[in-house]
């Protein structure tokens, strides 16, 4: 009766499937570590260049390059390693995605600095956050699909 298919809570699982969904999984921790140092560095750029003195939108737009390249470095050294994402054509996807990502940011950061008056740091926090899984999901399609 072991057809790869189990009754649970009234729904068929498909065991057939789960091999690609812990490969997912896993892509996600690694893409979500990978974000991590991304965003680290991102960070840091974005409130030393606030510190400086500099409108925050300016900060972000230049967090914003420094934690693409480290992203990008690291995604396909690492996270897609044997995806092949290397062409003209995948970084530049990836890189109109992190616009895309920018982009949200950036409207985000004016919704919550100065529509709603909270700290600039802690916005761009909620906004790292929010576009994670923007620039997974989209990357993941787009890109490292191979």
């Amino acid at each position: 009766m072991d057809s790869g298919r189990s009754v649970v809570a009234g729904a068929i699982r498909d065991e057939t499937h789960w091999p690609a969904l812990r490969a997912l999984g896993f892509s996600f921790v690694k893409y979500v570590a990978v974000g991590g140092v991304a965003f680290a560095a991102d960070f840091g750029t974005f409130s030393a260049t606030l510190s400086s003195g500099a409108h925050y939108q300016l900060a972000t737009v230049y967090g914003f390059i420094i934690g693409i390249i480290v992203n990008y470095a690291l995604c396909v050294t690492w996270v897609w390693r044997g995806s092949q994402a290397r062409s003209l054509r995948d970084i530049t996807v990836f890189t109109l995605v992190g616009i895309g990502g920018l982009a949200l940011t950036a409207l985000g950061m004016w919704l919550g600095v100065d529509q709603l008056h909270c700290p600039e740091r802690a916005t761009r926090i909620v906004m790292a956050a929010v576009v994670l899984i923007w620039n997974f999901g989209l990357r993941r399609l787009f890109v490292f699909f191979r």
